[in-house]
């Protein structure tokens, strides 16, 4: 009796390997555990609106971040993916967005011939169509800071569609809101997105509107912030030559218009120069017009661990208070600030 009972119990062991050995096979499933490493030491003049500063300083180049995304073979060309990932500082070890246990990106969804849809916390379509625009890309000298702050990148509570490429055209949505009850407006995003590729000719547009959240003590669902913004890019040899414009309008951010202009240049496989300048436009006093001035070099060491060097120059006008630094303290008003940064990026 204990032989045979032995024997069954083998025999459901087996079984159940088998069938999740088959499970797997069939699924084709696939889970990846990566992150991005970055610190550097930084020189800034007028750190506090006077003295200089030189400080270890987290994310130079690309954000430092851990992450976990997979996918699904589901059948009949259709994926299931994810990703689950969290920006942090490699300084102090501290979340980079405080209070969020996944504050980079949360996502599911689906992909498959119909394009990718996906719902949660993600990027949003202003970045994606500014962010291969922009000459520094994601750097921390660079246009991201005036183009899309950091309340403008990521987007909670988002649905999300892109498409796949229908002769060069690729189109992207967004649909998100805060979820209060006979309130639909409050929190609203409504994001709407295009890109095209031609040969050595790229360029994007993004239309982006935001509604204000409704709160216990005061409302704002009824003011809005629209923003539009082109980018362009065209690839000569080596050389990529980038511009773009964006215009923000509305009643939660002041009016004002940046125009950006640069390029990238591949000296040789493992390293490219890069230069950019910002020029933001704003009749309102506390924005002004500052301009930015921005250069690197990014040298590949190995496949996954870069050095960079970023320098850059904010002329600021009367009013205006912009830093060198994305993160960085603001100067006085009207004071220029320099900074220099040397880091190290690793990949895993």
């Amino acid at each position: 009796m204990c032989n045979q009972a032995t024997s069954m119990a083998i025999g459901l062991c087996a079984s159940i390997v088998l069938a999740c050995t088959s499970q797997a096979t069939m699924a084709q499933s696939s889970v990846t555990l990566y992150g991005i490493l970055d610190v550097s030491v930084q020189l800034t003049t007028r750190a506090d609106g006077q003295h200089s500063a030189i400080n270890l300083q987290n994310y130079g180049s690309v954000p430092t971040i851990f992450g976990l995304h997979g996918s699904e073979d589901l059948g009949g060309g259709v994926s299931a993916i994810f990703e689950l990932s969290q920006s942090f500082s490699m300084t102090n070890g501290k979340s980079g967005i405080p209070g969020d246990a996944f504050g980079w990106q949360s996502y599911v969804g689906l992909k498959g011939g119909f394009g990718t849809v996906t719902a949660g916390r993600q990027f949003s379509v202003l970045f994606d169509e500014t962010v291969m625009f922009d000459p520094t890309y994601f750097a921390a000298y660079g246009g991201q800071a005036q183009l899309n702050p950091l309340s403008d990148i990521i987007v909670n509570n988002s649905i999300k569609y892109l498409s796949n490429s229908y002769g060069g055209f690729v189109f992207e949505g967004l649909i998100s809101t805060d979820g209060v009850a006979g309130n639909f407006a409050s929190g609203r995003t409504l994001e709407l997105g295009m890109q095209y590729s031609r040969g050595p000719f790229n360029m994007s547009v993004a239309l982006r509107e935001k509604n204000g959240s409704e709160m216990e003590t005061a409302g704002s669902s009824g003011k809005t912030e629209r923003i539009g913004v082109i980018g362009a890019a065209y690839k000569i040899g080596p050389a990529t030559l980038l511009a773009g414009v964006e215009r923000t309008t509305g009643d939660l951010s002041p009016v004002k218009t940046v125009i950006w202009g640069g390029g990238r240049y591949d000296v040789t496989p493992a390293l490219q120069f890069r230069a950019a300048v910002y020029q933001t436009l704003s009749k309102n006093p506390q924005t002004g017009d500052p301009t930015l001035y921005v250069a690197g070099a990014v040298y590949s060491l190995s496949v996954r661990t870069q050095t960079y060097l970023n320098v850059g120059y904010s002329r600021n006008s009367a009013h205006s208070s912009q830093t060198v630094y994305e993160y960085g303290d603001a100067p006085l008003n009207g004071a220029n600030q320099f900074a220099v940064m040397l880091g190290i990026t690793h990949k895993f």
